[in-house]
C-alpha cells in the first residue's frame, strides 16, 4: 500500500496491516458486516447484500442467491453469462420465497444486463427472468414499473433470440388479455424510459468509454435506439385506442421533438427503419398528431423513396402507404416535380437495388394516389413512368432472381392495367394513352418475353397477367357494357398486333435449342390466354425427386428423358386433369370459332406442320402437338389437311376430313417414325411422343366410342414396334377414368399384343435356341409389362383380367427351374430376372385381387423358390451373390406377393396353396447339396423373412391398424402351424440321427472326454469334405428360424440382413440373454484376445461366411404394403419374450424344447467331428481346411444355437435339462456331452435369476451312478467338471474303492475297474483340493502297482499294440491318463517306490509304442495309445522341470538322477526319431493328415521339448551339411541346426513351435564357438569384426522376411494388421517372429566382443531397421493382456481403489506369450510374440533401435516413443537396475547399487581411501533416448580427464548395444587402466575400446602417443590423410 515511512493520513493511527485485514475478512465471512454497494441509496437495498447480517432484510436473501447477485455485476463476459445461468437455475430450483428474497436486487441487474455488449448475456438475461417470473408470479407487481420499460425494450432487441425470449418471458408473466393493462398500468415510466434513451442518452452515457472500445460504445447506443423506437411503435399497438387518444399529449411532444427527426439521415439503417415504423405507427394510432407535424413527417417520408436499403425498405413504403393515406394534403408539403418523382425514376429504372419484393408490390397504391395535376396531360407522365419500369425489369438482378422479376412484372401489368381503366373513353387524348399504353409498352415486353431467348420473362407471371388481361378486355367488350366499344377496339388492336408477332417466331433461324425455346414461349402464352383462370399468380419454385423404375437402368439415363413408361406425378397429374376440365367445360368449337384465337392458332398450326415436314424440325413438331392437345378441334385439323392434302375436297364434313387426316397424315407417320426409333436417337423418341399426342387430340375430335377404339386400334395393329404402344398406354393412363383410352386399356387388341410381347420376350431371354425375333429395346418392353399389370387411379386392374392370367402363367413358365435349357449368358439371365421381378413386384404391390388369379399364387411359389435357394445353378453359372441386385429384387417380390395372398385370401393354409407347397419344398431342398451349406443359410433366412411377413400381413389384416400399437405379442395360429410344417417331428428327428456316421467317437476318445471300450476304423471320412448329414442343415435351418424368430423382427423388417442380425449392437435381433450369453462365452474361449484381434475376427467371421448367404429385407418397407408397419416397432421390443412365450405354447412346450435337444446334439456331433473341444465353440477360423463343409456348418450353427437357448424361458430350463439328463442316461455318448453343454448355459442363467437346481439331482442322485455302463458312465464323466469340490471327492472317493475292490476279471469292463479309473482322471482333472484325498489317491496308484506285478498281463508293456485285444487298450489308456493326471495333482506327495511306477511304467509304454508305430496301417487305438505315452511323458517331463530347485516339499533325493541318467534316454530315444520322423512329412500330407494323426503329432511335440540338451546333442540324426556354409560349430551341432531350422517354415502350429522351443535351448551356447576368431581379428587391427550368426538361421530369416514384407507392405507403422490365423501367411509371420526371437537369444548369449561383432553384420544387413517397421505394424496399440484386461474392468476381487491400483493390468511386454504346441493359432499370440520381440530388440540392441528411431519421420517417432515410454520403458528400467543389484561380477575397488524408484545407478570407484562416484540416469523412453551420466563426487581427478570418462560412458551407452553394467565395466577397466598410467587414445580419449575392448598399442613416431588401431583406421578413412591424428606429421 505504502512505505512505512510515509506520511500517514490524520487520525490514521495504526500502519495498514494485513493481519487486521484477515481478521476483517473473517468478521465479513461470519456474517458481521451489512450490505456493500450502494446501500446509501435511499429507496434503494444496493446491487448485492455482501453477506448475512442482523437485519431481517439480510436475512431473507438465501447464501447462494447472493453469491451469484454479486457474481452479476461482475465485468467478465463468461463470468455474468455463468451467473444469469446459476440465477435462471436458482430460481427453478429453490422455493418461492427463497427466490422472493432476492427479487428486490434483480431490477437494477436487469437494467443492466438486459442491454449487455454481449448477445448471449442478453439472451441468458430474458431466459433466467422467465424463470423468475414463472416462479414469483403475482410478487412481481411492486418492481414492475422499475422493470417494464427496459422489458419493452428487450422485445425489440435486434437480436432475434433475445427478443424471443423477452417475449416469451413477457407472455409467461401475463396472459393475451392482460398484456395491455400492464403496459397501461406503467405506461408513464415506459414512456419516461424510452424518451430518456432517445433525447438524453448518448452513446458514451450508455457505456463507459474507459472499459469499453468505441466499435462497441457506438454499436450498443444504435442498438438502443433501435430498440426504443421499435418498442414505442410495439407499446402504441399492445395499448387501447383509448389510452392512445390520451397520450396525445405525450405523442405530441414525442413527434415534435427536433432530435426524432434526426434519426431519419442518420447512418445506421435500423434507425431510419425504425424511425419510419414508429411514423407509420403515428399514423394509425394517433393520426391527429401526425396530421399535425405534417410538415416534417411528409418530407422525412416522401422525399426519401430512394433509400433501398434492405433494412429500411419495408418500413419505409409502409410509412409512405399510411402518409399518402392518413395526410390527405401530404403533396402540398413537398415539391413532387422536384424531390418525389425523381427518386421515384431512381426505384423503378434500379428495380430497387435488390428490395423489389418489398417494394413493387406498393408501386399501385402510390401511383392511384398522384394526383391528376402531377399526372398531367398527355402520355409524358405514362411514357416516364412505364419507360423506367421497363428499364427496372430488365435489369441483370431481376432477370436472375425469380422473386424480383415477378415482383417488378405484377407491378407493371398492375399499373398498365389500372392506367388503360382510367383512360377508357373515345375522345383523342385518351385513345393516345391507350394506344401508347398497348403498342408502346406492353406489345414490346409481350415480344421480347418471346423473342429473346436468354429473357426469363417467359417464366414470370407475364403472360398469365397478359392472359388476364385480354379475358378483362372480353367481358368489358360485352354490348351490355358501357364501355364496350372502348374494350373492342383494344382487344382487336391487341390481336393484330399479337398475330403477327407469334407468326414472325416460328419462321426465326437459329439453332434447335434457342427455336425450341421461343416457340415454347408462344406456346405457353396462347395456352395461358386459352385457360387464364389456371395461371393467376407466381408458381413457387419447386424442388422435384424423380426415379426411374429401376436401378438397374441407370445406364439407359439418356433415355430417361424420352422413355414414355412413368406414372405421373400428383403435380402432372392434377394438371392434366385441370387440362382435362378446361377443355370438357369449355367447347373449343363454340369458343374459338371464327374468333381471332382461333384464326391464329390455326395459321401457326399450318405453318408449323409445313415446316415440320420440310425440314423436319423437332421443335416444330413440339409447338403443334402443344398447340392441338390444347386446343383439340375438328376446325383446325381440317385446316391442317386442307395444307397437307393437295385434292382435298371442300364439300367433305369434317368428320370425314379428320379420318382422311389421320389414314392420309398421321398413320404413315407414325409407322415410319416406329420403324426408325430402334435406332434410340433422342429425336426419334421424342417424335414418337408428339404424334401419339397429336393422335389423342384426333381421337377426341371423334364422335362415337367405336370410331375412336378404331383408330387406335390401326395404329396398334400398324405398327410393329412397340414405341407407339408404350405412348399409348402411358398416355392412356394418365386420362381420365371417363375418357374414353381408360377404357380401350382392357380391349382386346392391347391385351393380345402384350400378351405375343411377353411370350417373345421370355423366349429370346430364356431359350437357348428357337426363333429370334426382332423386337424393340427389351428394357422398355418390360417396362411397358409392369405398368399394364399395374391398377389405374381406380384401384382397378389396366389390362383385361383374363390376358393378365396369361402373362403371369408366361413368366411362371419360362422362369429358370431345373431341367430347363437355359441361356448360356449368366448377365442376360440375371436381367431378364431382374425385369420379371419389377413386373411382378408391381402388379403384387399395386392391383388388389391380384392373388385371386391362379397363376399369380403360382409364379409366386416359383419367385420364392429362386429367391430362397442359393444353389441353383445355371449352366454351370454360380448362383446370386448376397450382393446381386436381383437377389434383392426377388425377395422384395415374393415378400409383395405374400403381403397381397394374405390381404386376398386370408390366413388359412391350404394343402395346395403357396404356403403349404413353400413348407415341403423347403424340407426337401434341406436335403440336397449337404457339402454346400450356402443354400441352409438362404432357405433360412427366406423363410424367417416368409414367417415375419406372415405375421406382419395377419396382424394387419386382423387390426385393420395401420401401425398404431402393431399386433399383440402372441404368434397368429396361421404362422404357428406354418412354422410346424417347417420343424422335423420326433420320428424325423430319430431317422436323421440314425443315419450320421459315428466317427465323432474318435475325437471324444482322444480328448478323455468320453471312455469308449472299442472303437471299429471308420472310412476316413475326416478327408472328404463333402460328407455332411442331411441332419446338419436341418438343424442348421430349425434353429436359425426359431432362434431368430421374435417380435422385434418383424416390425423392423430390415434386421434379417446378416450384418446387422449378428451384430453386438443390434437391439431387436439379439434378446438380452442372447447377448449375455455371447459376452460370457467369448470372455471364456477367447482369454487373450486384444481389442483389436478380437474386433476384426468377429468382423471376419460375420462377413466370410454368414454375410455373403443372408438375405437383407431392409428394403422393404418400399412397399406400400409394407410401410405401413414400421411404426410398433418401439413398443414391440418390450414384448419379446411374451412372443417367445407364444411362439413356444403354439409349437407346443415338448416339440419347442425337443428342437432345443436335437439342434444341441447336432452341435455336440458337429464339435466332435471337426475335432474341437466339446465345451464349444473355439473358433473356427483358428483351424485348417478353412473351406470344409463341417467347418463351415459348425460356425453356422454356432449363431443359430445361440438365439435358440437365449428363447428358453426360466421356468423351462429345468425341464429341458430333465429331458436331456434322461436322454444321457440311457444313450449317453453325444446326448452326456449334450447335457452338459445344456447345464453349463444353465448355470450362467441362473447366476442372474440367482437360483439352481443341483447336477446330481437331475440325474437321480450319486446313487443312480452305483453300477456303471457306457451312457451313465459317459454322464458322469460329463457332469464331473460340473459338481461342488464336495461332491467331486465323494465321487472320487467312491470310484477309489471301485478301482481297490476290483477283481482281476473286471479290471477291462466299464463296471470294474477301467470305467472307475475313467472318472478319477476326470475327478483329478477338474478338482481345487485333493488334500482330503491323498491317501485314497496313493492307495489307488498303489493297487496299479499290484496289478502289474499280478499272474495277468494287465498293462502292455514292451509289447505291440496292434495285436491286443481292444478293451486292454483302452484300460492301459485311461491308466496313463490317470498317472498323468496324479503326477501333476500329487507328484509331490509320490514315495521313491510312486515315483520308480510311474517312471519304468512310462518307459516301457514307449517301448510299446516303438514297435507298434513302425507299421505303414497303424489302428486308431494303437495312434491313442501312442498319444497318451507322450502325453505322459510330457507331464512328468514338465513336472521334474518345474520342481527342480524348486523350494518346498522335496521329491526323493535320487529321482532327478535316475531321471537324466536312465529314464530319460530311454524314453526320448523313442520321441525323437519319431519326432525327426514326422518332420520330413510332405507338406500336403501335413494338411491331409486324419484327426488321430494330428493329435499323435501335437502329442510327439509336446513331449520333444522337454528333451535333455545332451541327449538333444547326441542325437542319432542323418548327417546334413551344405557345402560352403561359414561355420564354427561341430558337425553334430550344426546337423542339428540344418534339421530343425527348416522347420520353422512348415505350415504345421506343433512342428513349428517344437522345433522353435528345441532351437531355444541351444542358441545361448552357440555364440561360444566362434570366440576364437575374435583373437584373429584382433590381430589383423581391422576397425571392427563382422561375424554371422548361423547361416541356417538366417536363411529362414531371409525368406520369411521377403515374404512378411510382401504382406505388410499396404500397412502404415501404427496399424495393427490382424492376420488371419490358420493361413499361410500367419504361418509365415509367426516363423519371421520366432526366427527373430531366436537370433536375439543367440545375440544375448555372447560376450561384448562378440555382441559387437554380430551387431555389425545385422547393421550391414539393415534386417534390424526393417524387423522395427514390421513390429510396429504387427502389435496392437493398447498390448494389454486380454486375462488381466478383463480382470482389470470387471472390478472383481478389487475392494478398494488403492487395491484396484496395486493390480494395474498387465501388458504383452512383461509376460513372454505361452506358444502352447497343442493350442490353437490365434492373431493375439501372434501380437504377444510380436511385442515379446520388440522388448528383446530393445534389451539386446538398443543403440540400433535407437538410431533407426531417430532417422524416422516424426509420425513413427512419435508414435515409436509413445508406446515404448508407456509400456515398455519402465519395464526395461525395472530390468536394468534389479539386473544391476542382482549382478554376479565381484569388483575389488568399486560398488554398484541400483535406485529403482529414480531410475538410477550410482557406481562408486576407490582408490586409497578416495571415492568417485557415477551416476547414471535412465530417461523416461529408455532406451529410445540418451542416458545422462552425472558426477557424484570427483576426488583427485582432472577435470578434463573426469569428462572424457562421462563422454566415454554416455558413448558407449549410447552407442554400443551392451547394459548399464557392461558400461560400468568397461569404465572401471579405463579408470583401472588410467591409474596404471596407461594413457588415453588420443581419437575415442579412453584407455578400452568401446567395441573390441583393446588397449592403445600403435604409436606415432614423433609425438609418442599411441593409439587403437581400430581409432586410427578410422581416421585415416575418414580424413584421406595418412598423418597422425595429434601431431600431424606422416605416420
Amino acid at each position: 500500500m505504502g512505505g512505512k515511512n510515509k506520511q500517514r493520513t490524520k487520525g490514521n493511527v495504526r500502519p495498514s496491516s494485513s493481519g487486521r485485514m484477515a481478521e476483517l475478512m473473517s468478521r465479513v465471512s461470519s456474517g458481521e458486516s451489512g450490505f456493500v454497494g450502494f446501500g446509501a441509496m435511499s429507496g434503494d437495498l444496493g446491487y448485492v447484500p455482501a453477506a448475512q447480517g442482523t437485519e431481517d432484510i439480510d436475512a431473507s436473501v438465501d447464501p447462494e442467491f447472493r453469491m451469484v447477485l454479486r457474481k452479476l455485476s461482475k465485468r467478465d463476459v463468461t463470468t455474468k453469462l455463468k451467473a444469469i445461468q446459476e440465477f435462471g437455475s436458482l430460481c427453478k430450483e429453490r422455493s418461492e420465497e427463497a427466490v422472493k428474497g432476492a427479487l428486490p436486487y434483480w431490477p437494477r441487474l436487469y437494467n443492466r444486463i438486459a442491454v449487455d455488449h454481449d448477445r448471449r448475456v442478453r439472451e441468458a438475461s430474458q431466459v433466467a427472468f422467465q424463470q423468475l417470473v414463472l416462479k414469483v408470479g403475482r410478487s412481481l407487481a411492486p418492481h414492475l414499473k422499475h422493470l417494464m420499460g427496459i422489458w419493452l425494450l428487450s422485445q425489440c432487441d435486434t437480436y432475434v433470440p433475445s427478443a424471443d425470449a423477452a417475449r416469451l418471458a413477457f407472455s409467461s408473466a401475463f396472459p393475451q388479455n392482460k398484456q395491455a393493462e400492464a403496459l397501461v398500468f406503467c405506461k408513464h415510466e415506459v414512456l419516461t424510459h424510452l424518451q430518456d434513451n432517445l433525447f438524453k442518452q448518448t452513446p458514451q452515457t450508455m457505456s463507459d468509454p474507459k472499459t469499453t472500445s468505441p466499435e462497441e460504445v457506438e454499436a450498443k447506443y444504435q442498438r438502443v435506439v433501435t430498440a426504443s423506437l421499435m418498442a414505442i411503435k410495439l407499446f402504441m399497438n399492445i395499448i387501447p385506442a383509448s389510452e392512445n387518444m390520451d397520450l396525445t399529449d405525450t405523442y405530441a411532444r414525442l413527434l415534435g421533438n427536433d432530435k426524432l427527426w434526426k434519426f431519419s439521415k442518420h447512418k445506421s439503417p435500423q434507425i431510419r427503419g425504425a424511425l419510419y415504423s414508429v411514423i407509420a405507427a403515428f399514423c394509425v394510432h394517433a393520426p391527429e398528431v401526425a396530421r399535425r407535424e405534417a410538415p416534417r413527417v411528409c418530407p422525412s417520408v416522401l422525399g426519401n423513396l430512394d433509400d433501398s436499403d434492405p433494412a429500411v425498405c419495408p418500413h419505409l413504403w409502409e410509412a409512405v402507404l399510411h402518409v399518402i393515406s392518413t395526410i390527405e394534403d401530404c403533396w402540398q408539403h413537398v415539391n413532387p416535380r422536384k424531390s418525389v418523382l425523381p427518386k421515384l425514376w431512381i426505384v423503378l429504372r434500379t428495380a430497387g437495388k435488390g428490395s423489389g419484393t418489398a417494394i413493387f408490390p406498393n408501386i399501385l397504391p402510390l401511383l392511384s394516389k398522384i394526383p391528376a395535376d402531377i399526372i398531367g396531360t398527355g402520355i409524358g407522365f405514362y411514357q416516364e413512368f412505364f419507360n423506367n419500369l421497363k428499364m427496372g425489369l430488365s435489369s441483370e438482378h431481376v432477370q436472375y432472381n425469380s422473386r424480383e422479376r415477378g415482383a417488378v412484372v405484377s407491378a407493371f401489368m398492375e399499373c398498365l392495367r389500372y392506367c388503360l381503366v382510367n383512360n377508357t373513353g373515345d375522345d383523342g387524348e385518351k385513345l393516345v394513352i391507350q394506344n401508347h399504353l398497348v403498342l408502346d409498352q406492353l406489345m414490346p415486353v409481350v415480344e421480347a418475353s418471346l423473342v429473346e431467348h436468354k429473357s426469363r420473362l417467359s417464366t414470370s407471371p407475364l403472360h398469365p397477367m397478359v392472359a388476364d388481361l385480354i379475358s378483362y378486355m372480353d367481358k368489358r367488350s360485352q354490348p351490355d357494357s358501357d364501355t364496350h366499344h372502348t374494350y373492342q377496339r383494344l382487344l382487336t388492336l391487341l390481336w393484330r398486333n399479337l398475330g403477327p408477332v407469334c407468326s414472325a417466331q416460328l419462321k426465326m433461324e437459329g439453332d434447335s435449342k434457342t427455336v425450341h425455346q421461343v416457340l415454347n414461349n408462344v406456346a405457353s402464352l396462347l395456352e395461358c390466354i386459352r385457360t387464364p383462370s389456371t395461371k393467376h399468380k407466381l408458381a413457387k419454385r419447386t424442388s422435384r425427386v424423380t426415379f426411374s423404375i429401376s436401378d438397374d437402368h441407370a445406364h439407359h439415363g439418356a433415355r430417361l428423358k424420352t422413355s414414355p413408361l412413368h406414372r405421373p406425378s400428383s403435380g402432372e397429374s392434377s394438371g392434366t386433369e385441370s387440362e382435362r376440365t378446361s377443355v370438357s367445360t369449355n367447347d373449343p368449337e363454340a369458343a374459338l370459332k371464327d374468333g381471332p384465337m382461333l384464326e391464329l392458332v390455326c395459321s401457326l398450326s399450318k405453318s408449323a406442320l409445313k415446316i415440320t415436314k420440310e425440314e423436319n424440325s423437332l421443335p416444330h413438331l413440339t409447338f403443334l402437338a402443344r398447340m392441338v392437345k390444347a386446343f383439340p378441334c375438328r376446325h383446325i385439323f381440317t385446316e391442317l389437311f386442307k395444307m397437307d392434302s393437295k385434292d382435298g375436297k371442300e364439300e367433305d364434313s369434317q368428320e370425314e376430313v379428320v379420318q382422311e387426316f389421320f389414314s392420309v397424315v398421321l398413320l404413315p407417320w407414325l409407322q415410319k417414325e416406329d420403324a426408325v426409333v430402334a435406332t434410340e436417337t433422342e429425336m426419334s423418341g421424342q417424335t414418337m411422343e408428339h404424334l401419339v399426342t397429336i393422335l389423342f387430340a384426333l381421337v377426341e375430335c371423334c364422335e362415337g366410342q367405336e370410331q375412336k377404339f378404331k383408330l387406335v386400334d390401326t395404329v396398334i395393329q400398324e405398327c410393329n414396334g412397340i414405341q407407339a404402344v408404350q405412348w399409348i398406354v402411358q398416355k392412356g393412363v394418365a386420362v381420365s377414368d371417363s375418357h374414353p383410352m381408360h377404357k380401350w386399356l382392357r380391349s382386346e387388341t392391347l391385351g393380345s399384343r402384350l400378351l405375343s410381347l411377353a411370350q417373345q420376350l421370355c423366349s429370346d431371354s430364356f431359350r437357348q435356341q428357337g426363333e429370334q425375333h426382332e423386337t424393340a429395346d427389351s428394357e422398355d418392353s418390360w417396362d411397358l409389362l409392369s405398368l399394364c399389370l399395374s391398377t389405374g387411379d381406380d384401384n382397378e386392374s389396366l389390362l383385361a383380367p383374363e390376358y393378365q392370367e396369361k402373362i403371369l402363367q408366361t413368366f411362371q413358365q419360362a422362369l429358370p427351374r431345373d431341367g430347363h435349357q437355359l441361356s448360356e449368358d449368366p448377365a442376360q439371365l440375371h436381367k431378364c430376372v431382374g425385369f420379371i421381378c419389377d413386373v411382378a413386384n408391381s402388379f403384387f404391390s399395386s392391383v388388389p385381387g391380384c392373388l385371386l388369379v391362379p397363376s399369380s399364387e403360382d409364379l409366386l411359389l416359383t419367385l420364392f423358390q429362386i429367391g430362397a435357394s442359393g444353389q441353383h445353378k445355371w449352366k454351370g453359372t454360380s448362383s446370386f451373390t448376397y450382393n446381386d441386385p436381383v437377389k434383392t429384387k426377388l425377395h422384395e417380390t415374393w415378400c409383395s406377393g405374400v403381403q397381397a395372398l394374405i390381404a386376398d385370401r386370408g390366413g388359412l393354409l391350404n394343402e395346395e396353396g403357396f404356403f403349404c407347397k413353400a413348407a415341403r419344398w423347403i424340407k426337401q431342398s434341406l436335403t440336397q447339396n449337404q457339402g454346400h451349406l450356402e443354400h441352409v443359410q438362404s432357405l433360412a433366412s427366406a423363410s424367417l423373412s416368409l414367417v415375419t411377413t406372415m405375421v406382419a400381413a395377419l396382424a394387419e389384416v386382423d387390426t385393420g391398424l395401420e401401425g398404431e400399437g402393431g399386433a399383440p405379442p402372441g404368434l397368429n395360429p396361421t404362422v404357428v402351424e406354418f412354422v410346424r410344417l417347417l420343424v422335423p417331428s420326433k420320428e424325423e428327428w430319430e431317422t436323421l440321427r440314425e443315419a450320421v456316421s459315428q466317427q465323432w467317437s474318435q475325437a471324444r476318445m482322444l480328448d478323455a472326454s468320453l471312455y469308449f471300450s472299442t472303437i471299429p476304423d471308420p472310412p476316413q471320412l475326416g478327408n472328404d469334405p463333402a460328407a455332411v448329414p442331411d441332419l446338419l442343415p436341418v438343424a442348421i435351418f430349425v434353429g436359425r428360424l426359431l432362434g431368430n424368430l421374435q417380435r422385434g423382427n418383424i416390425f423392423a423388417m430390415s434386421c434379417f440382413s446378416n450384418k446387422v442380425l449378428f451384430s453386438t449392437g443390434s437391439s431387436f435381433s439379439e434378446s438380452e440373454d442372447f447377448r449375455d450369453s455371447r459376452c460370457s462365452e467369448s470372455s471364456e474361449r477367447v482369454s487373450e484376445c486384444s481389442d483389436e484381434s478380437r474386433n476384426s475376427l468377429s468382423l471376419d467371421l460375420k462377413e466370410f461366411h454368414l454375410s455373403d448367404h443372408m438375405t437383407s429385407i431392409s428394403e422393404f418397407h418400399a412397399s406400400p404394403r409394407t410401410s405401413r408397419m414400421s411404426s410398433g416397432e418401439s413398443s414391440a421390443r418390450s414384448d419379446d419374450k411374451a412372443f417367445a412365450a407364444s411362439l413356444r405354447d403354439g409349437l407346443g412346450g415338448e416339440l419347442y424344447l425337443d428342437v432345443v435337444l436335437e439342434v444341441v446334439y447336432v452341435w455336440e456331433w458337429c464339435n466332435a467331428a471337426t475335432g474341437k473341444g466339446h465345451t464349444g465353440y473355439q473358433g473356427v477360423l483358428h483351424q485348417p481346411h478353412r473351406g470344409s463343409p463341417l467347418l463351415m456348418g459348425l460356425e453356422l450353427l454356432y449363431y443359430a444355437l445361440l438365439p435358440l437357448l437365449s428363447k428358453v424361458q426360466h421356468e423351462d430350463w429345468e425341464q429341458l435339462l430333465s429331458r436331456a439328463a434322461k436322454r444321457s442316461l440311457e444313450q449317453g455318448g453325444l446326448w452326456s456331452l449334450s447335457f452338459g453343454y445344456l447345464y453349463n448355459r444353465y448355470r450362467r442363467h441362473s447366476k442372474r435369476k440367482q437360483q439352481k437346481t443341483d447336477v446330481l439331482q437331475l440325474c437321480g442322485g450319486l446313487d443312480r451312478f452305483s453300477e456303471l455302463d457306457q451312457a451313465s458312465l459317459h454322464t458322469l464323466q460329463t457332469i464331473v467338471p460340473l459338481l461342488t469340490q464336495e461332491d467331486t471327492t465323494l465321487v472320487l472317493e467312491v470310484h477309489a474303492a471301485k478301482v481297490l475292490s476290483c477283481q482281476r476279471e473286471d479290471i477291462n469292463k466299464v463296471s470294474g475297474g477301467v470305467g472307475a479309473l475313467a472318472v478319477l482322471s476326470k475327478c483329478l482333472g477338474h478338482s481345487s483340493s485333493l488334500s482330503a484325498s491323498w491317501e485314497v489317491l496313493m492307495s489307488v496308484l498303489n493297487e496299479l502297482a499290484e496289478w502289474r506285478e499280478g499272474e495277468e498281463d494287465i498293462f502292455l508293456f514292451n509289447c505291440h499294440i496292434g495285436e491286443s485285444p481292444a478293451d486292454q487298450v483302452t484300460t492301459n489308456i485311461e491308466a496313463m491318463r490317470f498317472l498323468g493326471s496324479l503326477v501333476e495333482k500329487a507328484g509331490v506327495n509320490f514315495t521313491q517306490e510312486n515315483w520308480d511306477f510311474v517312471l519304468c511304467s512310462l518307459v516301457a509304454f514307449l517301448q510299446s509304442c516303438s514297435e507298434s508305430l513302425g507299421e505303414d496301417d497303424v489302428s486308431f487305438l494303437t495312434t491313442a495309445f501312442a498319444m497318451e505315452s507322450f502325453n505322459l511323458l510330457s507331464t512328468v517331463a514338465d513336472f521334474l522341470a518345474s520342481h527342480r530347485g524348486k523350494k518346498g516339499k522335496e521329491l526323493p533325493g535320487n529321482l532327478f538322477t535316475e531321471w537324466n541318467e536312465f529314464f530319460s534316454e530311454g524314453a526320448y530315444s523313442v520321441v525323437l526319431p519319431m519326432f525327426m520322423k514326422l518332420a520330413d512329412t510332405s507338406k500336403d500330407q501335413l494338411k491331409s493328415l486324419p484327426l488321430p494323426s494330428r493329435r499323435l503329432l501335437e502329442a510327439t511335440c509336446a513331449a520333444v521339448v522337454h528333451v535333455p540338451e545332451d541327449v538333444l546333442q547326441a542325437h542319432p540324426l542323418e548327417a546334413r551339411l551344405v557345402a560352403g556354409q561359414p561355420s564354427q560349430l561341430p558337425d553334430h551341432l550344426q546337423t542339428l541346426l540344418n534339421h530343425l531350422c527348416p522347420m520353422l517354415l512348415v505350415e504345421n502350429r506343433a512342428l513349428q513351435l517344437a522345433a522353435f522351443k528345441l532351437l531355444l535351448r541351444l542358441m545361448p551356447s552357440l555364440a561360444s564357438y566362434d570366440e576364437g576368431l575374435i583373437t584373429e581379428g584382433e590381430k589383423e587391427e581391422k576397425e571392427e569384426v563382422t561375424l554371422s550368426p548361423p547361416a541356417a538361421l538366417l536363411d529362414v530369416l531371409e525368406m520369411t522376411s521377403t515374404y512378411v514384407e510382401v504382406i505388410l507392405a499396404e500397412v502404415t507403422a501404427g496399424e495393427c494388421a490382424v492376420i488371419q490365423p490358420g493361413s499361410e501367411a500367419h504361418h509365415f509371420t509367426m516363423a519371421y517372429l520366432l526366427a527373430w526371437k531366436l537370433l536375439l537369444t543367440f545375440f544375448r548369449g555372447a560376450n561384448s566382443e562378440l555382441r559387437a561383432a554380430y551387431s555389425s553384420h545385422l547393421r550391414e544387413s539393415k534386417s534390424v531397421q526393417l524387423l522395427l517397421l514390421n513390429l510396429f505394424r504387427l502389435m496392437p496399440s493398447k498390448p494389454i493382456l486380454m486375462v488381466e484386461r478383463q480382470r482389470h474392468e470387471s472390478g472383481k476381487g478389487s475392494p478398494s481403489r488403492q487395491h484396484a491400483k496395486s493390480h494395474q493390468p498387465k501388458s504383452m511386454f512383461e509376460k513372454e506369450p505361452g506358444l502352447d504346441v497343442k493350442g490353437e493359432p490365434s492373431s493375439p499370440e501372434m501380437q504377444h510374440l510380436a511385442c515379446m520381440v520388440y522388448y528383446n530388440t530393445l534389451e539386446d540392441l538398443p543403440a540400433m533401435v535407437r538410431q533407426w528411431w531417430n532417422s524416422q519421420d516424426k509420425r513413427v517417432s512419435t508414435l515409436v516413443e509413445r508406446l515404448t515410454s508407456k509400456f515398455v520403458s519402465p519395464v526395461l528400467c525395472a530390468a536394468e537396475i534389479q539386473a544391476v543389484q542382482n549382478t554376479q561380477h565381484s569388483f575389488d575397488n568399486m560398488t554398484v547399487k541400483g535406485r529403482p524408484a529414480a531410475r538410477e545407478v550410482v557406481a562408486t570407484y576407490t582408490v586409497d581411501e578416495v571415492s568417485m562416484e557415477l551416476v547414471v540416469q535412465l530417461p523416461v523412453n529408455h532406451p529410445l533416448g540418451t542416458v545422462n551420466v552425472e558426477s557424484g563426487k570427483r576426488v583427485g581427478v582432472a577435470s578434463a580427464q573426469w569428462r572424457n570418462w562421462m563422454l566415454q560412458m554416455t558413448t558407449f551407452l549410447s552407442h554400443q548395444n551392451g547394459s548399464i553394467m557392461d558400461g560400468l565395466i568397461l569404465w572401471k577397466k579405463n579408470v583401472d587402466k588410467r591409474f596404471e598410467g596407461v594413457e588415453d587414445c588420443m581419437v575415442c580419449y579412453s584407455v578400452i575400446h568401446g567395441s573390441n575392448c583393446q588397449l592403445p598399442k600403435l604409436s606415432c613416431k614423433t609425438c609418442k602417443k599411441k593409439f587403437h588401431s581400430a581409432c586410427l583406421y578410422k581416421w585415416f578413412s575418414t580424413s584421406n590423410q595418412s598423418t597422425c591424428p595429434l601431431c600431424r606429421n606422416l605416420w
